[in-house]
């Protein structure tokens, strides 16, 4: 695979994919692959010398960077080869900054520039994966190579597949079971006042809805089949995995992979405040408004939180709108950028891009000058709950129910309407009782993640332990010399 300079073009492309009429052409066009060659035969060959697992973390979006901080310090701490796969479906500055911002660019091996939209990242992670899978199997046949991936993105769920399709070894999944879930009164909210609606909420009944976040959902339910091992962040993720019967000796819960960059951030200052980027944040309390998902992108559903946005700001509310990727493309789509424009009047409302430093994000949500946050993040709804800071999620259904019902800390604020966003806002905002106790739900994600990640896996690995069991193998029936048949 030869080296090429990869052009840049919009985020929302880096996302995406472009918008370009369809051709009658078969296969887009497709950048090849950039490996550091150097790298992986260090890594390699000290894998073999030492008779070692190389672990590969799949680093697919902005948060991934940091969400495997943590894993990747403690990886190298505890001696454990490993590189990075970076699949470079964001390319621009912004969404890049997590390598430079946590040091991570002299372990990236791998560059897969996969570009296109979800159909045709999906193609090429299996097609470039499939390829390296079999390249290192070429070259040392003898060495174990486990991908490490991590929450819900399209590289979970299609990296464990490639790689099991081309070298008989499953992935590790880290931020396994993510399993949506609906409080039962959602169906109900026409019929119950918004003080019976949140609290059904924190003790009413739960139903599972795995159809949304999409396509996230898909992608974690995947992955959990070409995963071997299985790291839950919290007991309930557990329990789903099991339910859907995975082996329970398999899975451990070890807490949020956040919480490893979260604490780094905490303590190291940012080179440039957020109050210095954005000064006008420094007085009162602020909103901060981040909306990306697809389903949060349909027409009633964007339409309600932009107008909840406009209302909010004209009641008086310090709103800071982040417009992401997704959310600048919905503006333009549904003519209602005219409206972000006109709320730029106001002393109260500021219209910021994505903020590119993690540490400026984490310093602005620990300080006094928030009040909440407006997200359909499943991150944020980690974050917030670690920092004791108002968690209020726009979504019909979350993937972190327990920051509902256990913590507390969260709430769901449905996008039916902008009536009905703004009134649950209200209602939040104006009893004291209640956001104290948002702010002081009990913290569910842990400590020190990534090093019970690396941990366990250095067990797993003098053990002998394989990323891949025949059932005669799981049933203790028999055990073999060689694997058998490979499929190269």
């Amino acid at each position: 695979m030869t080296e090429q300079k990869f052009p840049i073009t919009g985020a929302y492309e880096s996302m995406f994919g472009t918008k370009e009429e369809e051709t009658e052409s078969f296969l887009p066009s497709i950048l090849p692959l950039k490996l550091n060659k150097q790298l992986i035969h260090s890594v390699m060959e000290r894998a073999k010398k030492e008779k070692k697992w190389v672990l590969v973390f799949v680093i697919g979006t902005k948060p991934c960077f940091y969400k495997f901080y943590g894993s990747i310090v403690a990886a190298n701490k505890a001696g454990m080869p490993n590189f990075i796969i970076n699949s470079n479906q964001h390319y621009d500055d912004v969404l890049t900054r997590g390598l430079t911002e946590f040091s991570l660019q002299s372990q990236v091996a791998c560059n897969l520039a996969i570009r296109g939209n979800l159909a045709q990242k999906s193609a090429e992670l299996l097609m470039k994966v499939s390829w390296l899978a079999k390249y290192l199997k070429q070259h040392w046949p003898a060495v174990t190579v486990v991908p490490v991936v991590l929450g819900d993105t399209i590289m979970t769920a299609i990296v464990p597949a490639a790689w099991m399709f081309s070298r008989n070894e499953k992935a590790i999944q880290v931020e396994a079971g993510l399993r949506s879930m609906a409080p039962e009164v959602m169906k109900r909210y026409k019929h119950v006042d918004i003080e019976t609606f949140i609290d059904q909420q924190f003790y009413g009944k739960w139903l599972l809805l795995r159809n949304e976040p999409f396509p996230e959902q898909w992608d974690t339910y995947t992955s959990a089949a070409g995963s071997e091992y299985l790291f839950a962040p919290v007991e309930l993720n557990k329990e789903h995995l099991v339910r859907e019967g995975y082996l329970e000796k398999n899975i451990w819960v070890v807490g949020g992979v956040v919480v490893d960059a979260l604490e780094l951030k905490r303590k190291e200052k940012s080179e440039k405040s957020v109050f210095d980027v954005y000064p006008q944040l420094e007085k009162d309390r602020w909103l901060r408004v981040d909306i990306h998902r697809r389903e949060n992108l349909t027409p009633r559903r964007f339409k309600s939180i932009i107008g909840a946005v406009e209302g909010l700001v004209k009641k008086g509310y310090n709103v800071n709108f982040i417009e992401m990727s997704a959310t600048r493309d919905a503006l333009d789509y549904y003519k209602m950028r005219g409206i972000m424009n006109n709320l730029k009047k106001y002393k109260n409302y500021l219209h910021t891009s994505v903020w590119p430093e993690y540490s400026n994000v984490i310093e602005f949500f620990e300080s006094k000058n928030c009040m909440a946050a407006l997200t359909d993040s499943g991150g944020v709804q980690e974050e917030l709950n670690l920092i004791g800071k108002a968690c209020l999620t726009c979504r019909l259904s979350t993937d972190r129910p327990e920051t509902v019902f256990n913590a507390k800390s969260n709430v769901l604020v449905p996008p039916i309407s902008s009536d009905y966003i703004v009134r649950v806002i209200e209602h939040i905002t104006k009893h004291d009782s209640l956001i104290k106790k948002l702010e002081s739900g009990k913290k569910l994600y842990g400590r020190n993640v990534g090093k019970k990640v690396v941990s366990i896996l250095s067990g797993l690995m003098k053990k002998g332990e394989r990323p891949f069991k025949w059932s005669h193998e799981v049933l203790g029936l028999w055990k073999e010399k060689t694997r058998g048949i490979e499929y190269l």
